[in-house]
């Protein structure tokens, strides 16, 4: 499958199968790579390692040399993920997962942008303390929809089409995702199946009601479905220094999602 994903993007890319071409001497990018062997900690209970070998691709770093001065000296950092569309274990294929560490001197975790371009995402988003969970939500997200990881947050990425799943996500630069959490509990407080059904992870006590959501526009935050996330923080970088300083805009970040109804009946 050939597919132009400039539209959205914002940049001259094109999928083939499941990886990026790099057009108009957009400078290219090798990706790192997801292996099979890196779910082995982290997928539903009785599954078997199975699914690609190549499960998804991190493309880091992406854009104009121009552009990533700038990302540089703001400390912005702008990727692009590939997953691919099989079945891995029992569960529809999805990122491994991590949390993010607090910024320095706050109370306050990092958060991240993601931006579908194409094909359609679940983002799993849960907030726990220890092996409780205090809040569970899924994010179903369609090209040209920016989603808002909130800080405090753990998020995994799921992949529920028949097709590759290219997303962009925008977040500051230096900071070490924390993967332990997540390998420790066997992944996250549900598993999304093959068959579209969620599956309780034992390891975990859930004290909220696991909900759907929704992305909403928040302007504010330079996110808005007609503009590629690329294009809004080249030419409004000021507007996301949200990245960089959550703390100062905790109020705004309730404005990026909205629950609409029960992840189970």
């Amino acid at each position: 499958m050939i597919r132009k994903l400039q539209s959205i993007s914002g940049l001259p890319l094109i999928l083939d199968d499941a990886r990026l071409a790099f057009e108009e001497g957009l400078p290219a990018v090798e990706p790192d790579i997801r292996h099979l062997q890196d779910f082995k900690d982290v997928l539903a209970p009785d599954s078997p390692l199975e699914g690609p070998k190549d499960a998804y691709f991190m493309y880091r770093d992406v854009g104009w040399p121009k552009d990533k001065e700038m990302f540089r000296k703001r400390n912005y950092r702008y990727d692009i993920t590939v997953l691919q569309s099989e079945v891995i274990g029992r569960e529809l294929l999805k990122t491994v997962g991590h949390y993010h560490p607090l910024v320095p001197g706050t109370d306050v975790t990092y958060p991240e942008v993601y931006e579908v371009i194409s094909g359609r995402a679940h983002y799993v988003c849960q907030k726990v303390d220890g092996n409780k969970v205090l809040d569970f939500f899924v994010v179903e997200a369609l090209p040209g929809q920016k989603v808002v990881i909130p800080p405090g947050y753990g998020h995994i990425t799921i992949n529920p089409e028949n097709e590759p799943l290219v997303m962009s996500n925008v977040t500051a630069d230096g900071f070490k995702s924390i993967y332990k959490p997540l390998e420790e509990m066997r992944g996250a407080a549900f598993y999304e199946l093959e068959d579209f059904t969620w599956s309780k992870n034992e390891n975990y006590e859930v004290l909220a009601t696991p909900k759907w959501a929704q992305a909403n526009e928040v302007p504010e935050f330079g996110l808005t479905e007609a503009v590629p996330l690329y294009t809004s923080i080249t030419e409004n970088p000021d507007k996301f220094d949200y990245l960089l300083n959550p703390q100062n805009y905790i109020d705004t970040f309730g404005k990026a999602l909205k629950m609409t109804g029960k992840l189970m009946s």
